[in-house]
C-alpha cells in the first residue's frame, strides 16, 4: 500500500480496552512502579504514530479520567491530540475500562485511507483495509505474535545480524511522549515533546 494513500493527513488510534483481572494489580494501584493507562498504553500508541508514519510527535494535548478502575490517583483512560512534525494531526484513546470497544489504527491521506481493526494488541489478529477512489481492497499482512517477533528480531541483533524492532531512542520517544500526555492532562494545556537527544530530535 506504499504511497496509495498519497500525503498522510491524520491518524487515529483506537487502544481502549478492559484490563482482565490477572493484569491489574501495579497498573491501577501503584503510581512509583509506572501504573495508569498512559505509561501503560499510550507509550505503546506514541510510539506506534513514530513507527507507521515515520515522523516525530512534536506537541500533545490530553484529558485522562479516573472512571472507577484505578485506585491511588491512576488514570484508566486518557484521549490524546498529537501534532507531528511533518504536520499530521493524530488522536489516540487509551483506557482499562471499555470492555465492548474494539481497537484500531487508521491513517487518512490525500488519496485514500488505511483503516486497520483489532490490531492494537499482541495478539496475531485484525485486518488492513485499504479504502481509496478505486474501492476498498484487504490487504495482506503477517499475522505473527509481537512478542515473539521482536525477541527474534533482538536475538538476532545481538549477534550482529539486523537491528531490532524498537531502539534506545524509539524508547525515550515513547516514554517522553507519554510523559508529556500526563503534564497536559495536569496542566489543562499543551505539551511540547522534546526527547532531548541532541541533534536526532
Amino acid at each position: 500500500a506504499a504511497g496509495r494513500i498519497g500525503r498522510p493527513i491524520a491518524a487515529r488510534v483506537f487502544h481502549s480496552v478492559y484490563l482482565p483481572e490477572n493484569l491489574q494489580g501495579w497498573r491501577i494501584t501503584r503510581p512509583e512502579a509506572g501504573g495508569g493507562v498512559v505509561l501503560d498504553i499510550t507509550v505503546h500508541d506514541a510510539d506506534t504514530l513514530r513507527f507507521v508514519l515515520g515522523d516525530d510527535p512534536l506537541e500533545v494535548s490530553a484529558f485522562t479520567q479516573a472512571a472507577g478502575m484505578a485506585g491511588g490517583g491512576l488514570e484508566d483512560g486518557a484521549m490524546c491530540i498529537w501534532r507531528l512534525r511533518s504536520g499530521v494531526i493524530a488522536q489516540s484513546h487509551e483506557g482499562f475500562t471499555t470492555k465492548f470497544a474494539g481497537t484500531g489504527f487508521e491513517v487518512h491521506g490525500s488519496e485514500g485511507s488505511l483503516i486497520a481493526k483489532n490490531v492494537m494488541t499482541q495478539k496475531p489478529i485484525g485486518s488492513v483495509l485499504l479504502r481509496t477512489s478505486q474501492g476498498e481492497e484487504e490487504l495482506s499482512f503477517d499475522r505473527e505474535d509481537l512478542y515473539v517477533r521482536s525477541l527474534r528480531q533482538f536475538h538476532a541483533a545481538f549477534r550482529g545480524e539486523g537491528q531490532p524492532s524498537a531502539t534506545g531512542e524509539d524508547g525515550v520517544w515513547s516514554l517522553t511522549s507519554a510523559e508529556a500526555a500526563l503534564q497536559s492532562a495536569k496542566s489543562g494545556k499543551a505539551v511540547a515533546i522534546d526527547p532531548k537527544l541532541g541533534g536526532a530530535g
